[in-house]
């Protein structure tokens, strides 16, 4: 595809060409996810969220990022015909948050394994952006009025966020244990991807006081990469678009930059639709859950008005493709390699894109506070 035509200039209104189809795919992820698996139902890690679900149908590990996720998947949905059930399980994953995040010192290990494993790194330290998440999706959840006793474990998140803080800025992780250093991996190494994360936390100001420090730090994250956005290297696109995600909320001022920087990522579409894992690789691994936030940037810059956001064929597309990694069944799974496993993440990113694009412009405008 040539990248010089991939967009023209955003119409107004516009119907979804798969429509019909998106609303019935989003409506069999949402019954997964609210009565599936996804979320643990009894045991020490009750009301905690998977990452991921085995081919057996069992949750491999709980994870705080995911959990903070599901928290703000549950209030993008509340007030619908599942409202009671959003309750229940927006409530579970509060308490599951606050047994293991209110007491301070303690945090729990960023994958919480539930059957025997090899030994994971992720395991030897602690990420802003899975606390960030947390926290984000905590908010959400009162925000929505699906939660009631948020305060405490709100302010024990904004104290295990403030150590990430240094000399003004925001480590992506800290080291708790091992004596090997972390990989260099982009989510030990830093970069534009955490102003998803500290645009979320910025925004829990607007229920408790943040620590001053990590306020400051929060707001210079954003101001340290809105000026080169349209032009920032693409690296892996999950990242990449993480940070359009995050920009679209602290500064959607730059939602004309995050359209160019959403022009070069669709630039380097498959011919059959996917994208690929990193930009430089267009012929490596693909992952599914990079169309679902492909299409959400994608309809939030055209709600936003931005100039060269994606016209409607090209949304249509980006459904289309997604659509068809869904299929017959009721997750999105996190490639072809894993295709007999359940991505739970993917699977909320998916619903919220399918449900969005086809629901426009009816459903509430989306909003980047809202994305999951």
């Amino acid at each position: 595809m040539n990248p010089q035509t991939i967009f023209v200039s955003p119409a107004v209104g516009g119907t979804p060409h798969h429509a019909e189809s998106a609303n019935d795919a989003a409506a069999r992820l949402r019954a997964w996810l609210l009565h599936g698996p996804a979320q643990l139902r009894e045991g020490d890690q009750a009301g905690g969220v998977a990452g991921t679900i085995g081919a057996n149908g069992k949750p491999l590990y709980v994870y705080a990022e995911i959990t903070g996720y599901y928290l703000s998947w549950l209030a993008d949905i509340a007030g619908g015909a599942d409202d009671a059930q959003v309750r229940d399980r927006a409530q579970r994953a509060l308490a599951w948050a606050a047994r293991h995040f209110s007491r301070s010192g303690q945090i729990p290990q960023t994958r919480i394994h539930l059957a025997a494993a090899e030994p994971d790194w992720r395991n030897d330290a602690v990420f802003f952006f899975d606390l960030a998440m947390l926290l984000r999706g905590i908010d959400a959840a009162a925000e929505a009025g699906i939660v009631t006793g948020t305060e405490t474990v709100r302010a024990s998140l904004h104290e295990h966020l403030l150590q990430f803080v240094h000399d003004k800025a925001l480590s992506p992780a800290i080291q708790l244990r091992g004596t090997q250093p972390l990989p260099p991996r982009w989510s030990t190494l830093g970069g534009p991807f955490q102003v998803k994360a500290s645009s979320r936390v910025a925004l829990s100001g607007n229920h408790a006081e943040l620590p001053q420090a990590l306020a400051l730090a929060c707001a210079l994250e954003s101001e340290r990469w809105a000026m080169q956005a349209a032009d920032i290297d693409l690296g892996m696109l999950h990242p990449t678009l993480y940070f359009a995600e995050g920009l679209l909320l602290s500064r959607p001022d730059r939602a004309d930059a995050v359209a160019l920087l959403l022009r070069r990522c669709l630039a380097t579409v498959r011919a059959d639709g996917a994208l690929p894992e990193t930009a430089s690789e267009p012929d490596g691994k693909v992952r599914n859950d990079i169309l679902a936030q492909g299409l959400r940037v994608g309809l939030l810059l055209r709600d936003l008005g931005a100039r060269q956001a994606p016209a409607e064929a090209d949304l249509d597309r980006l459904a289309a493709t997604l659509l068809a990694r869904v299929a017959a069944r009721d997750t999105l799974p996190f490639n072809a390699d894993t295709a007999a496993q359940a991505n739970v993440w993917g699977t909320m990113f998916a619903e919220q894109a399918l449900r969005w694009y086809a629901n426009r412009p009816d459903a509430t405008r989306p909003h980047a506070a809202a994305l999951v």
